[in-house]
Formats: C-alpha cells, structure tokens, sequence
C-alpha cells in the first residue's frame, strides 16, 4: 500500500515546488481563460503592473494592455488557440508593449502557451518588462552617435552647434551652450525643439551676459564646477530682472533644467544648460546628460587645440614665407659677389687666401639658398600645395641625370654608385625637375651614411602599373624606432654629424605622394638601409596597353 502512494507523494512535492517558483517568479506570469479573462496572476505580475493579484482575478486580459493593441490582440490569442502550435513568443512582428495601473506603457518581451488537451483551455503568458534593457541599448545608441558626430567637427562653432542639436530632442527641449570667451561666458549655441522659435534665440544669443557673480544657475555652476538640477519650484528657476531667458526659453518657465560644467584637462570651456518644458528629468537623464557633457567638453577641447594648430601653422608659413623672401636677395647677392672674385681670379690673380674665404662663401651661400628652398618645399607640402608637372617621361634619362649630379658628391667619400636597372624600362609619369630633387634627398641622405668604401646601388623594378625605384646603402641602418621617424620634417638620427635641417626625407615624401606614388624605407641596425618609392607607368595610366 505505501509503495502505491509514492508516485502520487512525488507528483504533489513536484506540483508545489512549481507552483511556488511560478509564484515568485520575477516574471509576470498571467493565465486566462477561453474568454481571455485572468484567472492567474503571480507575484512578478503584479510588480510589473501595479495590479494586485485581487484587483485583476476575473478581468479581461485587455487591462493589461494599451488601448491601441486590443483588438488585435484579442485575435491573435483566439487565432493562437486554434492552431497546432502549444508554445511561441509574442511580438515576432512588432513590439510587445504592457500597460501598468498608472497608465504607463512600458516595452515587453512575452511569450504564450497553452494546454490543448486541456477543458476548459487555459492560457498562460510569460512577460518580461525591458524598460531598463531598451534604456541602456538607447543610450548607449545615443552617446555611440553623440561620439561619431562631435568627433567628426573639428571646427569651434560647428562643435558647439553640434552640442546643442545632439542635445534636442532627447535630451531637453531647449539647450544653451555658454562657452568661455576670454573669461566672458557667453551663449555661443542655441538649439530649441521649435526650430523656427530656436533660430530666434540663435540671433538674440548674445542677449542677456552672464554676472558670473550673481545667482543665475550658470553663474552658479561656473563657481562650484558642480552641476545643478533645478526645478520651477525651486529658487533656481525663476523669472526676474537677473533670469530674463529662462522666460524666453518657451515664453514661460521651463520645468526643470539640468546645468552642466564643461570640464576638459582641468579647463572649464563652458557650461551646457538642457530644459524641459514639461516633464521632470530623472536620474537616468542625468546621468546621460552628464556622459554628453563629458564627450562635448573633449570635443570642444580638440576643436579648440585643432584652431590653435591650425593658427600656429599659418603663423609659422607666414613667418617662413617672410623669412625666405627677405633672406634670398641678400643671399644671392652674397652667392653671386662671392663668384665675381672667383672668375675674376682667373684673369687676375689674387691672393690665395681671398679666392679660398671666397670659395667658402659661395658655397655657404648655396647652402643657405638650399636651406631656404627646403623649408619653402616642405611648407607646401604640409599645405597640399606642392604641385606637380607630371609627363611621361623617360626612366632611364630620368635615372641618369640624377646619378650624374651626384657621382662627385658620392666620390668625396670613396663612394660607388651603382645602378641596377633592366634594358627596357617604360616611361614614368614625372615631374623631372621634382623627382630628381627626391632622388638626390635620397641618395645624398644615403652617401651620409655610408661608410667611406661602400657601395650604394640604385635599383629599378618594373611592376604591373607602376615603376619601383630603390636606394640601397651598407650603413649602420636604423632601428625600429628610428624607422618610424625617417620621414618625419626636422628629424635627425642621432647618427648623424647634424648636416642639413631633417627635411630631406619629408620633402621626397611629399614629391612621391604628389605624383600618386608611394614611399617607404626598410633597414635593421647593422644591415645598412633601403629606401623605395614607386611611379605611374605613363602608358597605364593613359589607358594604353
């Protein structure tokens, strides 16, 4: 007898044990009837809607959800219930959306069951409230976008524009961005929800200065580097003589704002104001607003460091433009005065020691003019303004004229140069004058190098559309490091005896690019250098086979 009850023991252990997790469940668990009236309503459920389990027990499962979706949702469960199918989630084609006792909708996910064999049929939903889940995905959404789009504007006005959009609608229905203008902290953007209304405030932005001293919330928070959260109930929003566009805003008091410091390396760049005309604004949209106004403070800074770049850019071209322009008359003058004493030499002779202190200066002279030629090429080439005559050209006159100016230099130090080029090589797209400047940078920079003795060997390679050019030298080489400077304006390695300014390399960088080639430099310490760059072959690029 006691063996015939076990099963029945067991069933009634299992059917409490299920009873009491669907009971506790965190989960709204509803079960209605054929006529879709509740006749089951867990813990879970009457947290998720506000419902005690009493107040629902006999009412039309339509309580529970918003007006708009009733009667096709009444249709869907009655369609569900005549299907083959016992289980399937809900909202496959849209949102599910719930409606609390308050009236609030708020978005679900929900799945439905029932028990076919079963008489009378019961339905049983399982709901899942994915207010926060939504709200976190939105936000990160929002601030991924937010970041994208202030990273994108790298001029001042358009950040601080940028700024107060992002800001309207999600956020607030109107924004300021005060930023700091020589200590005066004026409204420098304006975006409203209105657009025409906000287009009015933009033009009447310069209105009404802030008295860093005085109450207004943005005098407030320029003082405590704190943000504010105020209300129209509190003393922080109010309408009088020191607060004249809180009024303007949406002709009357907004709600409630929210003023945020704009914070950025230890710098206050401005302040950020978001108000609401209706509505309160709850921790989440705090802490939102306070990630908007972290990423539009950097924004703001780079936008800022980015002018004063470019500033500095133009100073600096300015100043060499000046520079070189005044200097290369005297220098010329220097250059030619010193060549009339030694031609004059010739047909009367002078002291050994004048054409020698003349020699000197002539060629000091070429040097500056060389100098100068320099910092004009690499100013352009910073500037996009390096331009190129490139023709077809041929590579092996090209070659030539090149190596020939430079064999002398190369044997000062008991230098070879060698040239290691096939028979038949295709014409070149090139600017002659312009490449044979990057050539010479390039073997002259590699005779620096070499060690008195060594050899340098000029390669070609012709590849499928464009010719390969090398410089190959047997010096100390360089390391990683080193390699990954070579071409950088003003930079010397450490090895060298400090000849020249560093700018060699930059400029024959920035002739390749500018004849659509490409440029770049293998080496290893103790294994010398080579240094390639590459052209157009002049009959592809002209569409001839």
């Amino acid at each position: 007898m006691t063996k015939s009850h076990e099963p029945k023991a067991a069933d009634a252990i299992t059917d409490a044990i299920l009873a009491a997790i669907v009971t506790i469940s965190a989960d709204a668990i509803v079960c209605v009837d054929d006529s879709q009236r509740i006749i089951f309503f867990n813990e879970g459920a009457a947290t998720v809607f506000g419902y005690t389990a009493a107040e629902v027990m006999g009412q039309p499962l339509e309580l529970l959800i918003p007006e708009r979706f009733r009667g096709s949702h009444a249709k869907h469960v009655e369609s569900f219930g005549k299907s083959s199918v016992v289980a399937r989630r809900m909202g496959e084609r849209g949102q599910i959306s719930g409606l609390r006792k308050n009236g609030q909708e708020f978005p679900a996910e929900a799945a439905i069951s029932h028990l076919g064999a079963s008489d009378p049929r019961v339905f049983t939903v399982v709901l899942r409230d994915v207010t926060e889940r939504k709200h976190a995905h939105e936000t990160q959404q929002f601030l991924a976008e937010a970041g994208e789009i202030l990273a994108s504007s790298l001029g001042l006005e358009e950040t601080f524009r940028n700024v107060a959009r992002l800001a309207v609608p999600r956020l607030a229905d109107a924004c300021i961005v005060n930023v700091n203008q020589d200590g005066a902290f004026e409204r420098t953007a304006v975006a409203h929800v209105d657009e025409e209304y906000g287009r009015e405030l933009e033009r009447k932005r310069q209105q009404h200065p802030i008295d860093a001293s005085g109450d207004h919330p943005v005098a407030v928070v320029l003082r405590s580097l704190s943000p504010l959260i105020l209300s129209a109930a509190s003393t922080g929003l109010k309408a009088d003589r020191e607060h004249p566009e809180l009024t303007d805003i949406f002709n009357a008091l907004p709600s409630d704002a929210i003023i945020l410091p704009l914070r950025a390396r230890d710098q206050l760049l401005g302040v950020l104001s978001l108000y609401r005309k209706h509505g309160t604004y709850d921790p989440g949209d705090v802490f939102l607003a306070e990630e908007l106004g972290r990423r539009a403070a950097m924004a703001m800074d780079n936008a800022r460091l980015h002018e004063l770049v470019h500033v500095g850019v133009r100073a600096r071209d300015d100043m060499i433009g000046i520079v070189a322009h005044d200097l290369r008359n005297p220098v010329n003058a220097v250059r030619m005065l010193a060549g009339v004493i030694l031609d004059r030499e010739r047909d009367e002779p002078l002291p050994a020691e004048i054409t020698d202190y003349a020699a000197v200066i002539r060629q000091a002279a070429e040097q500056m003019d060389a100098l100068i030629r320099d910092l004009l090429d690499v100013t352009r080439v910073e500037a996009g303004r390096l331009k190129v005559d490139a023709i077809p050209y041929n590579t092996e006159e090209l070659l030539s004229d090149a190596l020939r100016t430079l064999s002398p230099v190369a044997a000062e130090k008991s230098i070879v140069l060698r040239l290691n080029a096939p028979d038949d090589m295709p014409d070149v797209l090139a600017d002659c004058e312009r490449v044979r400047q990057a050539m010479s940078n390039l073997v002259g920079n590699a005779i620096k190098f070499s060690p008195e003795g060594s050899e340098i060997v000029v390669s070609v390679t012709v590849l499928q559309v464009e010719v390969r050019f090398s410089v190959a030298d047997r010096g100390n080489g360089m390391t990683s490091d080193q390699l990954s400077h070579a071409f950088d304006r003003f930079w010397q390695s450490s090895r060298t005896d400090r000849q020249g300014a560093g700018l060699g390399l930059a400029i024959a960088k920035g002739i390749i690019e500018a004849h659509g080639g490409r440029i770049w430099a293998e080496s290893r310490p103790g294994a010398g250098s080579t240094f390639y760059f590459t052209l157009p072959i002049a009959e592809k690029v002209n569409g001839t086979p």
